[in-house]
């Protein structure tokens, strides 16, 4: 049946996700240090075995499962014995025919409908948390290969510096040349120091951005945050821009965040149903057993007793029970509130990374196909042109100051392509690349 194969795939999945967690584990005890060139691959690894909040979904959702079967299971019997009608005269259990040791089982039933509806409603909850922590596995992926491309910017950005710095050395020994043969001015000497000291200034803004981007990679791997990541392995993000509306219309399908709401707001139901249940009694049983000793004047010649037993517990409260299936009724209402708000944040998420993800292809087309080529055009013309003297050291300096600006701004927009393409798999639940 179709609840079977719903079942069997869950059973599957929860297998899976355990066997992974473990491996994971085992690869992670003995694969410390990080590799070079560091992929993303090993972080996203590290991370799945190693991650703090990802232990917190997993064990919750253990949990979960582990309340599905008692929320449906019958209450306990219970055992009871008496010593019933002992006379305090003698205290004699022969003296009177009523006197006895009684021993009994009890078990309450509940109304008829109430066990299953709470066991579907710990069900529900059980796949809720399984769904949190697919979610949870998706924002930490997504974390993760954030901080892996921001540590990839900050490492080539510094290399960028580092090339401009050079450039602008060779420069300034242009500059002193020419002004030692009394063919340059002393300004441009000074343009080109103070160029040059702002260029080496800028370079320290860069490390201190390695520094951040590599404490933020290593809390999310569980790092020392004084250890070193080696170059990153990144390459240009080439899957090709999703449609929005495709988008928008698979995310209720897919996304682990709304399909964890659904089933609350299912869990909430069935809740909502066990107290609406609530204004029916439930039932006890009891059987008895009297062992008593022969005593005068008993008609029966000293037999045991036998007796059974039925009680009803009558809810009279009726303002008790119409407060609890408010309560249940209003916990509905709030989770389809919650499920309709978290859609449509999400719709807005997914709308404002396409959007950068959007900008960024522009920009990356705009950098690679013109500005770039012809900053570097530009460049090697200003070079060309001071070297005979017809243009200024302020427009070498400028022609250079475009090149890296440029350079600059297309390894951000390669950056934000794949840091977009990473938050808008997050909010989809499913993979585009």
């Amino acid at each position: 049946s179709v609840m079977a194969v719903a079942g069997i795939s869950k059973l599957l999945r929860w297998l899976r996700r355990g066997l992974g967690a473990a491996l994971l584990g085992a690869c992670g005890a003995f694969a410390q240090a990080p590799p070079d060139p560091l992929p993303l691959s090993w972080c996203l690894e590290r991370a799945a075995a190693t991650s703090p909040a990802l232990d917190v979904a997993r064990f919750a959702a253990e949990a979960a499962e582990q309340r599905v079967y008692p929320a449906g299971a019958l209450p306990d019997p219970r055992y009871r014995y008496e010593l019933s009608n002992l006379p305090i005269g003698d205290f004699g259990l022969g003296s009177t025919p009523l006197t006895g040791h009684q021993f009994g089982l009890s078990m309450r039933l509940p109304f008829p409908g109430a066990r299953s509806s709470r066991r579907e409603a710990a069900r529900a909850t059980a796949d809720a948390a399984l769904e949190t922590l697919d979610d949870q596995s998706l924002q930490i992926a997504a974390a993760v290969e954030r901080a892996w491309v921001e540590l990839g910017f900050a490492q080539r950005a510094l290399e960028i510096t580092d090339e401009s710095i050079d450039l602008l050395r060779q420069f300034a020994k242009i500059a002193e040349a020419k002004y030692r043969v009394g063919e340059g001015l002393q300004q441009s000497v000074i343009r080109a120091q103070v160029a040059l000291a702002e260029l080496i200034d800028e370079r320290l803004g860069r490390e201190a951005a390695i520094r951040a981007a590599e404490a933020r990679l290593a809390s999310l791997l569980d790092l020392p945050a004084e250890r070193p990541f080696p170059q990153t392995a990144a390459a240009p993000e080439q899957a090709p821009l999703p449609d929005l509306t495709a988008l928008l219309g698979r995310l209720e399908s897919s996304s682990p965040l709304l399909r964890a709401l659904a089933e609350r707001i299912e869990a909430s139901r069935h809740e909502l149903r066990t107290a609406q249940l609530g204004r029916y009694p439930d039932f006890d049983l009891g059987l008895g057993y009297r062992v008593r000793d022969k005593a005068p004047g008993d008609p029966v010649g000293g037999d045991d007793f036998l007796s059974a037993s039925v009680s009803v517990q009558f809810p009279i409260d009726r303002r008790k029970w119409r407060a609890q299936v408010a309560e249940r009724r209003a916990l509905v209402h709030r989770g389809e509130a919650e499920y309709r708000q978290a859609r449509a944040e999400l719709r807005q998420a997914l709308g404002t990374r396409h959007a950068q993800l959007t900008r960024a292809d522009q920009a990356i087309a705009l950098l690679q196909d013109g500005l770039l080529p012809q900053a570097r055009q530009s460049l090697e013309s200003t070079r060309a042109g001071y070297a005979v003297n017809k243009l200024s050291f302020l427009d070498l300096i400028d022609s250079q100051v475009r090149l890296l600006n440029a350079q600059l701004r297309l390894e951000r927009a390669i950056a934000d392509r794949r840091i977009a393409f990473a938050a808008i798999e997050a909010s989809l639940g499913a993979s585009l690349r």
